[in-house]
């Protein structure tokens, strides 16, 4: 009963259980070494449960890089080797940070466009994930990048309530100073490799799109429907229609899965 007693004090003093607090010390302890990303997993499944962990790092000016991955090697060549060469570039947590790369946690409804799930991006790459759901950390750091700590569910079964969704957000201060401590200094990825951004806006120049076209080619792969581009831009559903009509045209394409496939060419894909 004392113990009992004592533990609840601590619930009360902290906000953690006490076994909460028990794996923040150990990845306390372990900043700085090779068991830190293992112990800040731990520290996360305990409040959030998830099967996998991907951890890296958001630049505006450089694809991200990989800091932490429990996936196999196998799963790690299928879909983290072409998230981080172009996939990417469509992806709305990525799209979320280079909008505003504060602290958050951020869920995939919380940010994905509403025809996410019938986008080309989702077909093509993120169903390949074998991703149910995801849930992301972002925690700011040095010169404008961010740790991105994805968090995936792969069933609906193992889909946490709204109760671990208000513990993880009751975790994020901690966890953001247990990153910025461990990881300091902002990492790039290598400057003698031209950004897949680049190579993207470069193949559209030479496609001959307008910056306008160019602008509905991107929102369209990021899985925004007809009006929520017509919203975003300004312009009428009807405008939309007329400007991908043309961009069909003059691409010699008809489909968003030609298109994807053309602008994954140019990016290296």
């Amino acid at each position: 009963m004392i113990a009992e007693g004592i533990r609840t004090t601590r619930r009360e003093m902290t906000g953690f259980p006490f076994e909460q607090m028990t794996l923040i010390g150990k990845a306390v302890a372990a900043i700085g070494s090779p068991a830190f990303p293992a112990a800040l997993r731990q520290l996360c499944l305990d409040v959030y449960g998830f099967d996998s962990l991907f951890v890296s790092v958001f630049s505006a000016d450089q694809p991200p890089l990989q800091l932490y991955s429990d996936l196999d090697p196998e799963a790690t060549r299928r879909t983290i080797g072409p998230y981080l060469s172009f996939a990417y570039l469509l992806d709305p947590f990525y799209s979320l940070y280079l909008a505003d790369p504060g602290d958050r946690v951020v869920s995939l409804d919380d940010c994905a466009p509403d025809d996410f799930r019938e986008s080309e991006y989702y077909r093509m790459f993120y169903a390949e994930t074998g991703l149910y759901d995801e849930i992301v950390m972002l925690v700011a750091s040095a010169e404008g990048t961010a740790i991105a700590l994805s968090l995936g569910q792969r069933t609906e079964d193992c889909r946490p309530g709204p109760q671990a969704r208000a513990h993880l957000d009751g975790l994020l201060p901690v966890v953001s100073e247990l990153c910025r401590k461990h990881w300091p200094q902002p990492v790039s990825g290598s400057a003698a490799s031209e950004p897949a951004a680049d190579m993207v806006f470069a193949t559209l120049s030479q496609l001959k799109v307008s910056t306008r076209e160019g602008e509905i080619i991107r929102l369209m792969l990021k899985g925004h429907s007809t009006k929520s581009i017509a919203r975003i831009l300004g312009n009428s559903p009807e405008t939309v229609k007329v400007h991908r009509k043309r961009i069909y045209s003059k691409l010699k394409i008809s489909s968003q899965g030609e298109l994807f496939s053309l602008l994954l060419g140019g990016a290296g894909g």
